[in-house]
């Protein structure tokens, strides 16, 4: 084995066929170069510390300056950070995004769902134990051992099983990469180091499965809709009028209803301990067509959910409590809220489990209930392929683009934070594109003229 034959703080140093050369000295720290990278050496706290620097010279320079600065001071060194377990990062991070990002607990849950299986693949490989000890390779390993994992779809505990896609096993990887962006803000990986889950390799595989979206196809949408009931008919129109997420419906209030200014309003509940995705509030109009459905939702109600239940609907419940103003209802909330806290209950999480038996009580919808639906609904078509209801969130976006509404309007009616977002919800198909391409020619004289022209014998 080769042997460093001088000491790393005398001059060259040999280490196998690779020369060590020294920089120069910036106050208590030593600037070396190896092979093409840099390298500082310096003590801190009685005992000796080796660097890599990721950059060149100056990067180098500029680093040894801080450490030097600091070592004067007493202050800890621009590289100190502390050291954590993966499992202990995961709980810290999940904390975080319900009680200081305050994120809606669903999310919060796909995160949690998310990150269980890296948690799971650390316990099981035992190569790694720390957040700082995960490298690229580690994360080669684990898409791996994704891919040999079977799940139900959901996470049903029964049902038919199928290995993850790439689209899922992406979402996981850039949740993960998430979480160690935030771990190296908080110095809980060492500076200056790259995020192992910086590269997704499947980025693009994503792409080309979320650009695979089914939706219902003209022919389905009228059998779809003439196949569901009356319970269900209300529902399925309103997510593909509006293209509403599952969320935003059934947390939609009487209350959020403004028949003068015959507008809709979705808006985050707070006192419900939900937020619209996005957090932007915004003002859907009501056409004339509407109103006669509306009425028969509201049937005389001054406050409660706009969408309720079907054994609510169909008369074999009642809400257990009758409001008469969006206050009233606020003031329940919070003194359920309220009593909660006094029982001990602490994160937004807990808050919700307090608050939710009461919303389901006055008729709440549950978010599955509305997928359940319109797997029923699919299955009965002849469409068993297609399962999300947020499909028909897609399909809004899709025939408002067809039809030539605005993007900017269609990206303010389905409350998208970017264009961009818009475009991955439209999916046309080629008889689309077909007319497109049609009406462009039509509306261009000149054109029309250049392609008779050339279409004709010479």
């Amino acid at each position: 084995m080769a042997r460093n034959r001088t000491s790393p703080h005398t001059g060259h140093t040999a280490t196998g066929n690779v020369r060590q050369v020294r920089i120069q000295r910036i106050g208590a720290v030593t600037v070396y170069k190896r092979g093409r990278r840099y390298y500082l050496y310096y003590r801190e706290r009685g005992r000796s510390v080796r660097r890599k620097v990721e950059g060149n010279i100056v990067t180098a320079r500029t680093l040894a300056a801080k450490i030097s600065a600091g070592i004067g001071e007493g202050a800890p060194s621009p590289f100190a950070f502390t050291r954590i377990d993966v499992c202990d990062l995961i709980d810290a991070f999940v904390e975080y995004c319900l009680e200081v990002r305050g994120l809606r607990p669903r999310t919060v849950e796909r995160y949690t769902a998310a990150l269980s299986h890296f948690k799971a693949f650390s316990e099981e490989s035992q190569a790694f134990a720390t957040a700082d000890g995960v490298t690229a390779a580690a994360v080669d390993d684990f898409v791996k051992w994704m891919r040999r994992r079977r799940r139900t779809r959901n996470g049903a505990p029964r049902g038919k099983e199928a290995s993850y896609t790439d689209s899922g096993i992406c979402f996981i990887l850039s949740t993960l990469r998430t979480v160690f962006n935030w771990a190296a803000k908080r110095r809980y990986l060492p500076p200056y180091s790259e995020n192992p889950f910086s590269s997704l390799p499947m980025e693009r595989r994503r792409r080309i499965e979320e650009h695979r979206q089914e939706i219902l196809t003209p022919d389905q949408q009228a059998r779809f809709f003439e196949a569901c009931d009356d319970w269900q008919r209300p529902i399925f129109l309103f997510l593909a009028l509006y293209g509403l997420r599952a969320g935003e419906l059934t947390h939609m209030l009487v209350s959020d209803v403004d028949t003068q200014a015959m507008v809709l309003h979705v808006r985050s509940k707070p006192e419900m301990f939900w937020t619209v995705k996005t957090h932007f509030q915004r003002t859907l109009p009501v056409p004339g067509a509407l109103d006669g459905l509306l009425s028969r939702l509201i049937a005389g109600r001054r406050e409660g959910f706009l969408f309720l239940n079907r054994n609510y609907v169909e008369g074999s419940r009642r809400p257990v409590e009758r409001f008469e103003s969006p206050r009233a209802l606020r003031q329940r909330l919070e003194e359920l809220a309220g009593e909660a806290q006094s029982s001990g209950a602490e994160t937004q999480r807990d808050l919700l489990r307090a608050v939710g038996p009461f919303l389901r009580s006055m008729g709440q919808i549950p978010e599955k209930r509305v997928r359940q639906e319109f797997m029923k609904v699919t299955r009965k078509i002849g469409c068993p392929e297609l399962t999300r209801a947020h499909s028909l969130r897609h399909l809004f976006s899709t025939r408002a683009q067809e039809y030539g509404v605005n993007p900017i309007l269609v990206q303010g009616i389905l409350g998208h934070a970017s264009l961009e977002m818009t475009r991955q919800y439209t999916h046309f198909d080629v008889e689309a594109m077909r007319q497109g391409v049609g009406r462009m020619i039509e509306a261009d004289p000149a054109l029309k003229g250049l392609l008779r022209e050339a279409a004709s014998p010479h």
